[in-house]
């Protein structure tokens, strides 16, 4: 039989299971940033301020200026006849970016027999950059018989910061209140028309029966007045605290230093041991005498000079007030007093010299004393720097204040 191979093909049949992955749609992921944002009022973005030249009713009785951004001065003289009345005028501008201001003002006259004080505002709301004018206006009320008669005035422009289209509400910021008070008169009533008169810090320093005569003003400077001892201090009243020299016994007023200029000067400028003469003024610090630059600054403010201390001018004793700045001539003997230490340093390299203006004459120089054993005489006026917001009365031309 025969054989048959047989060929068998197997055929492999490979399936192929493709599988089909599906995905749903992809979802949002959230990032969180969490946090505050806060802003605060800066006094930087509020400014109101006088602007340009004043204007006067007639230069022949009114003088006026502006000072600064914020004080401007008024002085009125020789007005003769009841009825007469000047005026100056004033330009008042708010240069804030976007904040408004509501406007108002006051007014302080010392002597309302014999004045009337007015202040006219021409607009009562500025928006920003907005600008208006105020008007004040002087009147003689009454003839003067027997001698001159003054006064001491002040306007007090206020000026409230307002959210813009709140002008005329008074309201600031947070929609509180800020309606404006009249204010009682203050140190900041003070102007440079008002240097040589006296101010009472309630102290009695030089001796005499009462305090109205001890300070005199010397001058304004910004937000600041200094008052000046109107006599020489006696030496007994040094504070030993200031290490400076003295010999009461001796000599009634001198003050020196034993040891060299620097200790002087040190001595008269160190607040802390003068403190005292303040007599506890709110934020008022005392020295033991004026810089030179001080001193011709209320004496040039004063006379309308413009002498200059480093020339070693000699004041003229035919000026107003020239008691002032020399209370009272040399002296003999155990109270002599032929000057007074002024703490400022002399262009010189020659270490023992120290400026000082003389009793004599008037003259500011400086010279080999600040050993004052060898020369006996020289003394000091110590000064009180007073802030502007301290609260004051002013009544027969003399400035007391209240604490």
């Amino acid at each position: 039989m025969k054989k048959t191979n047989k060929i068998i093909v197997t055929v492999i049949i490979v399936a192929m299971l493709l599988l089909g992955v599906g995905y749903a749609a992809i979802q949002n992921i959230t990032l969180n940033i969490e946090g505050t944002a806060t802003a605060d009022p800066s006094q930087s973005n509020f400014k109101v301020m006088f602007t340009g030249e004043p204007k006067v009713s007639d230069n022949t009785y009114v003088t006026a200026g502006i000072t600064d951004d914020i004080n401007a001065t008024i002085s009125v003289s020789g007005l003769t006849q009841k009825g007469q009345t000047v005026n100056a005028e004033y330009t008042v501008q708010n240069v804030s970016t976007d904040i408004s201001a509501d406007l108002s003002v006051a007014t302080t006259n010392s002597n309302t027999e014999y004045f009337t004080l007015k202040s006219e505002l021409a607009k009562t709301s500025l928006t920003a950059g907005e600008a208006t004018t105020v008007k004040v206006t002087v009147e003689l009320t009454k003839t003067p018989i027997a001698g001159s008669v003054s006064s001491t005035i002040g306007v007090r422009l206020t000026a409230m910061p307002v959210e813009p289209g709140k002008e005329g509400t008074s309201e600031g910021i947070n929609d509180s209140s800020q309606t404006p008070e009249v204010t009682e008169p203050s140190i900041g009533d003070i102007t440079n028309n008002n240097i040589g008169e006296y101010i009472d810090l309630g102290n009695n320093i030089i001796g005499t029966e009462s305090t109205t005569d001890d300070w005199r003003i010397l001058y304004k400077e910004g937000n600041t007045v200094y008052a000046i001892l109107a006599d020489y201090l006696p030496a007994s009243q040094v504070p030993e605290s200031a290490g400076l020299n003295t010999n009461p016994t001796s000599y009634t007023y001198s003050v020196w230093s034993d040891t060299d200029r620097n200790t002087l000067i040190n001595g008269l400028k160190n607040e802390t041991a003068w403190s005292s003469f303040a007599n506890g003024i709110a934020g008022a610090t005392a020295i033991g005498s004026p810089t030179a630059e001080l001193l011709m600054s209320s004496y040039n403010t004063k006379n309308k000079t413009e002498l200059v201390y480093t020339d070693k001018p000699k004041l003229d004793s035919q000026t107003e007030d020239y008691d002032l700045y020399v209370p009272h001539p040399e002296l003999n003997g155990i109270d002599s007093c032929y000057a007074y230490w002024l703490t400022s340093t002399p262009p010189t390299t020659d270490s023992r010299t120290l400026w000082h203006i003389y009793g004599s004459d008037g003259e500011i120089n400086h010279i080999y004393e600040y050993y004052s054993t060898y020369h006996p005489g020289l003394g000091i006026r110590p000064v009180v720097s007073i802030p502007s917001n301290i609260s004051c009365t002013y009544a027969d031309g003399i400035w007391t204040v209240e604490k």
